[in-house]
């Protein structure tokens, strides 16, 4: 009886060991699971050739957000852009404004939208995509120190805030820092909104200004409007364009062709007044 009990034992544990290792086997031949894995869209843009937009923060062209978001009118253009054809995808890239012009010679993006011939780049390009959009510059001050409008006709003695890496006209399109601190009294700053806080903090006297901007900041800020003194004459108007890397696989006549149904349906000029640029069409 005990070794009959003995056997029917030792049956059992192999029989337990055989149907587990043919469990173990199968598990084997399936595919792994991953749960956190992420199938990818057969339909997203990667289907279609990308052509990247180097942008730089510049409002209200391109507003860097607390979330990290960009915003402004060169993503609502590259949307646009999207929305009317299927043949590329556009995509936002991110660039610095002072080595802006060395990444597009490197073929790191396509293609700027909002350039202007006179900033220093016709020796490296030959295809420019007007926009037929006016912004320029104009001189605030803060109203208590300059009175009227004379206080803008000589800039002599007066410290000048300068966002690091704009052209200027009055100061002939220079950027260097060292070569303006030799002509002006300088305070270098990151952004407009920056060059409105030093007037507004009386950290410097006069301030050129992104016209779009300003009256975007004074929208956000109507309490600000009456401390500021707002130039009459403009240091300068622009009619910005689209630069189009010549090593890019998108033609021009065919981007000229989409920027010309945006014309012609007016959304480019919808899109424009919502930052108070003007459009010459």
């Amino acid at each position: 009886m005990v070794i009959r009990l003995l056997y029917r034992l030792l049956f059992s544990f192999i029989l337990g060991i055989s149907v587990f290792s043919a469990a173990i086997a199968q598990d084997n031949n399936q595919p792994p699971t991953a749960p956190n894995t992420i199938v990818p869209n057969t339909t997203a843009p990667n289907t279609i050739p990308t052509i990247r937009v180097g942008g730089y923060p510049f409002a209200p062209y391109v507003d860097l957000q607390q979330d990290g978001r960009y915003t402004g009118l060169t993503l609502d253009i590259i949307n646009a852009l999207n929305q009317i054809q299927q043949e590329v995808f556009f995509e936002f890239t991110v660039t610095s404004i002072e080595h802006r012009y060395k990444a597009y010679m490197l073929g790191r993006f396509d293609m700027m939208i909002f350039e202007n011939p006179a900033w220093g780049w016709q020796k490296i390009a030959d295809q420019f995509i007007p926009l037929n959009m006016i912004d320029g510059e104009v001189f605030i001050a803060l109203r208590a120190k300059a009175h009227n409008q004379n206080y803008f006709k000589n800039l002599t003695n007066k410290s000048i805030a300068f966002v690091k890496g704009y052209h200027y006209q009055f100061a002939h399109f220079e950027t260097d820092t060292e070569t303006l601190k030799k002509q002006f009294r300088p305070l270098f700053v990151s952004n407009n909104r920056a060059s409105i806080e030093s007037i507004l903090r009386e950290r410097a006297d006069i301030a050129p200004v992104t016209h779009s901007y300003l009256q975007y900041y004074l929208k956000a800020n109507p309490q600000d409007r009456h401390l500021l003194l707002i130039s009459d004459k403009w240091d300068q108007k622009y009619d910005n364009g689209i630069l189009l890397n010549h090593s890019s696989s998108l033609d021009a006549k065919k981007l000229t062709h989409w920027i010309q149904q945006l014309i012609n349906n007016g959304k480019l000029t919808e899109l424009a007044a919502q930052y108070a640029i003007q459009s010459s069409q």
